[in-house]
């Protein structure tokens, strides 16, 4: 072991440290790992993609159409639509789904798959048999967005009052 002398003391090093610039280093590490760790957080509860955050159920005022959808997604990954039409004596179910609707996804997956589907003025309209008196007819979509920001839809059954819910759709 070496002895240390005196001149240890007296002796420069080839850098030199400034406290307020440690002091800087250290608050940026500080906050850089606190706004780490939210974003993970904020990225497992869903607001990036699926997830509590995420998920949201609108209802139109008369109650006759109810939509489940994530509100945040991310370009090129799935999300899940799951629309429901209440009871209806009409023969047939005919749900129209406008806005943003056919601009900014691409249907991966329909089920059940309509009787008829087509567009009309910029509008996708899936027509459907009416199930079993007093049940209601669910239709889940698999959808991949087509671009980046928000979006907004419109979506109806049997020409009633849409309901309007958007979407926002990260890179």
């Amino acid at each position: 072991m070496e002895k240390k002398n005196s001149t240890d003391a007296e002796r420069t090093w080839p850098v030199e440290d400034n406290p307020f610039w440690l002091h800087v280093e250290m608050q940026v590490q500080k906050w850089g790992a606190i706004v780490l760790i939210a974003i993970v957080i904020a990225g497992l509860c869903g607001l990036f993609s699926q997830g509590l955050l995420s998920k949201k159920t609108v209802t139109s005022a008369d109650q006759r159409l109810s939509v489940e959808y994530d509100r945040f997604g991310r370009l090129q990954s799935d999300l899940d639509m799951q629309i429901t039409a209440n009871a209806t004596t009409d023969n047939r179910i005919t749900f129209t789904l406008g806005g943003d609707f056919m601009h900014d996804f691409e249907i991966r997956t329909l089920q059940p798959q309509p009787l008829n589907m087509y567009s009309r003025s910029g509008e996708l309209v899936l027509e459907y048999a009416r199930p079993a008196t007093d049940k209601p007819l669910t239709v889940w979509l698999g959808l991949t967005p087509l671009g980046v920001g928000n979006s907004t839809q419109r979506i109806a059954v049997n020409n009633a009052t849409p309901v309007t819910l958007t979407q926002f759709i990260w890179p």
